[in-house]
């Protein structure tokens, strides 16, 4: 593992655009080929109690993912995602060398208290812990030090920076950067999950490679970018910056192959990528959910949208569930009729 390293999360991340419908097969495949590829890390997946052993991966428990991994796992370490909402401590069992090497336990703000118990038993059953904080720039400074301080206490592999409305700057990500740097144990390493709302994943994917720290640095990317509402960092275009920058290490023909094989029908059938709406939730800093539940029931113009955005309490700018949305929509559009009509 060198100074700059990629972590593949399609088959968890991407899985919101296809609710993570992947044949057996396919998963297997897909593993298989990152791994040939050279990809230093790959997410197969969601850890949820109300999961499937067919077909999916959102996977029941850590025992039944075994079977989709190498026989020769070359230089790939394998990772599932924890959710505090879908996992407890109960459900995770003894790591037996068969399953994944590493857990990433995932949480938002409010949920710190039981994230940090999840943390602890995932490094107690053996397996290597990852923190993804979601929503990093919700953290002021001091909130995010003192978090940092409490996941230092467990010796973590490694702690991510999530931007996850994607409208991060070099400035804000290197605020957080700068603060784990200064108190995580040092052999912990930094990790960078984007979104693209306003076409920034890329460029700060750059700017991240080139932070200058003593550390080992992952940064998050999947196939063709595919994720939820404007996707995510491209696994094909940063694998091949790298490349071109620090030598070759990555098979991009491979990681082509895959989105060719796989990724394009998916497409095809549900889009994602950037979009003006998109670009509006990055703008003001809002839930990106906002544009994509409201565009899947309603015909909104762009102009329309940033008005109705704005009317949204900013206390509820992360807090954003479908009924929700749908509710003040209905409210700004009775409202925008009663002024049209006093007129």
């Amino acid at each position: 593992m060198d100074k700059n390293n990629l972590l593949d999360c399609t088959l968890r991340d991407g899985g919101y655009i296809n609710r993570w419908k992947f044949k057996d097969d396919e998963i297997q495949d897909m593993i298989a080929s990152m791994t040939t590829a050279g990809l230093d890390f790959v997410e197969v997946g969601y850890i949820d109690r109300n999961g499937s052993s067919k077909d999916t991966t959102r996977f029941p428990d850590i025992g039944s993912i075994a079977r989709y991994l190498p026989a020769d796992r070359m230089n790939t370490t394998f990772l599932a995602m924890a959710d505090v909402q879908e996992i407890g401590v109960e459900d995770i069992e003894p790591n037996d060398g068969r399953s994944v090497e590493g857990i990433r336990v995932v949480f938002y703000k409010h949920q710190i208290e039981e994230a940090m118990a999840l943390a602890k038993a995932v490094r107690e059953k053996g397996y290597l812990l990852f923190m993804q904080p979601m929503v990093t720039i919700d953290y002021t400074t001091d909130e995010y030090a003192h978090l940092t301080r409490e996941i230092a206490k467990l010796n973590p592999y490694a702690v991510s920076v999530v931007d996850s409305f994607g409208y991060m700057l070099k400035s804000d990500y290197r605020r957080y950067f700068n603060i784990l740097d200064n108190i995580l144990p040092v052999e912990t390493v930094i990790g960078f999950h984007s979104h693209n709302n306003m076409n920034l994943a890329f460029i700060t994917a750059q700017d991240v490679m080139e932070y200058e720290t003593t550390r080992r640095l992952i940064i998050d990317c999947s196939l063709y970018g595919m994720g939820r509402g404007a996707g995510n960092l491209n696994t094909e275009i940063i694998a091949n910056y790298y490349n071109m920058t620090l030598g070759r290490k990555y098979d991009t023909d491979a990681i082509l192959e895959l989105i060719s094989k796989y990724i394009m029908e998916i497409y095809d059938e549900r889009s994602w990528g950037y979009s003006p709406y998109l670009f509006i939730t990055g703008l003001f800093h809002y839930h990106p959910n906002f544009a994509c539940y409201l565009l899947e029931e309603e015909d909104v113009t762009v102009e329309e949208f940033e008005r109705f955005l704005l009317s949204v309490p900013g206390d509820m700018k992360t807090k954003c569930r479908k009924p929700y949305v749908i509710a003040k929509w209905k409210e700004f559009k009775d409202e925008q009729n009663r002024s049209y009509h006093a007129d």
